[in-house]
């Protein structure tokens, strides 16, 4: 690289551009408008708005899919990690891929201690005690 240490700007042989048009490969790791991307390509890091800089499936292992365009109208529908489907501005950018991570959760906690520390810093729904083993009156859905 080019650039002089601690610079913000990008070295000029790294960006490619046609007019106001970004132009590239949909190829794992390319940043590009969802609009330039065939429909079912996976991508991560969405933007819901033009600029925004990505809001939409930036979590471990996720991934949306590209499922129509709309060229009228200058957008397009995508299918997110939910299952929710959305429409985006064609201009909206995304990267091309899946998030790493995936599968952190399918490991098993294995012991209690790591289970406290889990739920520690998420919020008080550990340890979780049966209605059967509680006294009557400590039972949160007693009626008197």
């Amino acid at each position: 690289c080019h650039c002089p240490r601690g610079s913000l700007h990008w070295p000029v042989h790294l960006l490619r551009c046609q007019g106001r048009r970004p132009t590239g490969d949909v190829k794992v790791g390319n940043v590009l408008p969802v609009g330039l991307m065939p429909e079912g390509s996976s991508v991560c890091n969405l933007e819901s708005k033009v600029g925004d800089r990505g809001t939409l499936a930036r979590a471990g292992g996720c991934y949306a899919t590209i499922i129509a365009h709309n060229s009228e109208e200058n957008r397009t529908r995508i299918k997110l990690p939910s299952g929710h489907k959305v429409v985006v501005p064609s201009g909206a950018r995304a990267m091309v891929g899946v998030i790493a991570g995936g599968g952190r959760v399918d490991k098993p906690l294995l012991k209690a201690g790591n289970a406290y520390h889990k739920y520690k810093c998420k919020r008080n729904t550990w340890p979780k005690v049966r209605g059967v083993a509680m006294n009557p009156v400590d039972h949160p859905h007693r009626w008197w």
